[in-house]
């Protein structure tokens, strides 16, 4: 369980001797830090909601597939000398990672960051921007405390940074223990978490997942229920349904890159075609698709398009209960358990079935 000791209560301090200063192996403008003192990083990385007095920013990095045998690691600070541009810490392990560790396009790379703030609006489209023109980068961001959240300019940020790929969260009691065992000149003393530590968090949580909703694209209850519904006939009053696609990126080991908009009506036989199209040039990419209706499923065309999908290793899976169940709770604006409707798991699987009918059939005159 976790300790209620409260860490140190003392001022910000210095970084550790011998360790101050800019990185022996590149000069970037910002300043390199390779461990902090243990009373700057509970100064500098609590996680209450109002920090005054905190005009500075640490960003713990660790880059993991530069090619070196172990993650490279360290720590930038915003600098804030004399006479001198303001250089934010994000600027700079951008300068030194274009420069330090120029990756092949081909060559996967995961960055970790550990921010004591997050990113300001400016840096935030900074780092989009890096994003945008390496694809090959991963970019986690924990954060111990949100920078002006309320200010939309920089919840504008946050979200460009969503949108660019980049995975925000805020930090908890096992990322401030990581970050104290690796970045923090602990002396072999174990992380003491201060008061509320946890409250804290849930509270920062909260503010980013209000912050990230407009990225993310989240559904509003009544557009899901309406348009995902798998009955034939939908309730009162009687709209037109559209199309919906909800799409979940991950990578091979399963985590999670990217999230926006499962399908609510299977493909046409166009957009059939251009899957496997897309599918031919990427096959490092595994398509999966989940649908809650068939989309005019009657039609020989249409039951075409399922059938070479279906060939062609793209299986199409009718949504059953466990799907409705992920799909309202990773792309809807909610805050309840999902409300599923009447006979839901009925009209499921009768859509199953008519769905193995038609691959039964297609496969059947295809020999």
């Amino acid at each position: 369980m976790e300790s209620r000791r409260p860490g140190p209560r003392a001022g910000p301090g210095q970084a550790c001797p011998g360790h101050y200063g800019r990185n022996p192996q590149h000069s970037v403008p910002g300043k390199w830090i390779r461990r902090l003192y243990q009373k700057t990083f509970y100064f500098h990385f609590l996680n209450v909601p109002r920090a005054f007095g905190r005009r500075n920013t640490f960003l713990c990095y660790q880059v993991e597939g530069s090619g070196s045998s172990s993650p490279d690691k360290g720590i930038f600070m915003k600098q804030m000398w004399p006479r001198t541009p303001e250089y934010h810490a994000e600027q700079s392990f951008l300068s030194w990672f274009e420069n330090r560790l120029p990756l092949p396009a081909q060559r996967p790379c995961q960055v970790t960051w550990y921010l004591s703030w997050s990113p300001c609006s400016h840096c935030a489209e900074l780092v989009a921007a890096f994003l945008d023109t390496h694809r090959n980068v991963n970019l986690t961001i924990y954060t111990a405390r949100l920078y002006y959240h309320l200010h939309p300019e920089y919840r504008a940020g946050l979200c460009r940074l969503v949108s660019a790929g980049a995975q925000v969260e805020a930090m908890s009691f096992s990322e401030f223990e990581k970050c104290w065992e690796e970045f923090v000149y602990n002396e072999g003393n174990p992380f003491r978490p201060w008061r509320m530590l946890r409250r804290n968090y849930r509270v920062q949580v909260k503010n980013l997942q209000d912050i990230l909703r407009g990225a993310m694209g989240l559904l509003e209850e009544e557009t899901f229920c309406f348009q995902f519904n798998n009955q034939r006939r939908v309730p009162k009053p009687h709209r037109r349904r559209r199309p919906y696609l909800c799409y979940q990126l991950a990578t091979p080991t399963g985590s999670p890159l990217h999230r926006g908009y499962l399908c609510n009506q299977s493909p046409c036989p166009l957009c059939a075609r251009k899957l496997l199209d897309f599918a031919g040039s990427h096959c490092n990419l595994r398509l999966q698709i989940f649908t809650s209706r068939l989309y005019f499923h009657w039609l020989r065309n249409f039951q075409q398009g399922l059938y070479l999908l279906c060939k062609a290793h793209i299986p199409v899976t009718v949504m059953g209960l466990p799907e409705f169940r992920h799909c309202w709770k990773t792309f809807v604006d909610q805050a309840k358990p999902f409300p599923a409707w009447r006979k839901l798991p009925e009209c499921s699987a009768s859509i199953k079935e008519r769905l193995a009918r038609i691959l039964k059939v297609w496969s059947l005159s295809d020999l």
